[in-house]
């Protein structure tokens, strides 16, 4: 098989990865809130909306106005927080993020579904607990449109840029960018914008500047250590 080929079954498996959304549904016992302005526990970033969230819960901001602003900026940051090393890494981490991002109905059987992507993907990019910390994935989002609103439920898409890979020299996928788009639907639930459900398609995907090359596996691995994770939304 040539190796475009497997790169981009890779870049695929990420995207479906990140559609899906999942969880259980328990209490989140000893995940209390922190004020939003606390640093979050994913290395996941992205921008968006102005829309401040109250408080950050399980790494993620949450407590969202009421408004279209508010959906938008949940949006990005739920979709955000499911970018980062750690929700495909570590199941606990994932298991945390999911029950706070969903909807009570959605929750049980999209983490299940989250649990078996997680683990194909990873095994797909060869990655073991020894490369774990060297595994690259960050996104951001690009730009927010809303499809539909009322007072119980929007319909919300991202536009996001996303870099995925594992920066060494025998990595079955190198580093590289993705551009998709997010549909999620979100409703109103115990006072704050949850996901109910999500889609994805490939996105509006620019023409690479003819001036640039892509950085060494070193560059990126360093790259990666240096540079912090794009703050969230809000």
């Amino acid at each position: 098989m040539k190796v475009g080929a497997i790169v981009f079954g890779i870049v695929l498996a990420l995207g479906m990865a990140l559609t899906l959304m999942g969880g259980e549904d328990k209490d989140d016992k000893g995940a209390g809130e922190k004020p939003a302005s606390s640093t979050p526990t994913s290395q996941a970033g992205g921008s968006g909306p102005g829309a401040k969230a109250s408080s950050v819960k399980s790494g993620v901001p949450v407590g969202y106005p009421h408004t279209k602003a508010g959906a938008a900026a949940a949006a990005v940051n739920y979709q955000v927080a499911r970018s980062s090393p750690g929700y495909f890494t570590d199941e606990a981490l994932r298991h945390q993020v999911l029950k706070t991002v969903m909807t009570s109905g959605a929750v049980a059987h999209q983490q299940a579904q989250d649990d078996q992507t997680a683990k194909g993907l990873m095994a797909s990019l060869g990655v073991t607990a020894q490369t774990a910390p060297d595994m690259v994935m960050r996104a951001a989002s690009l730009g927010t449109s809303m499809r539909s609103y009322s007072n119980d439920t929007a319909t919300v898409r991202v536009w996001m840029s996303e870099v995925v890979g594992v920066p060494t020299e025998k990595s079955k996928m190198p580093v590289s960018g993705t551009y998709s788009t997010y549909t999620l639907i979100l409703q109103w639930e115990d006072s704050d914008w949850k996901v109910a459900m999500i889609d994805s398609a490939d996105g509006p995907t620019p023409l690479v500047a003819p001036d640039q090359s892509a950085s060494s596996t070193e560059d990126m691995r360093l790259a990666n250590k240096e540079f912090e994770a794009p703050r969230y939304a809000g």
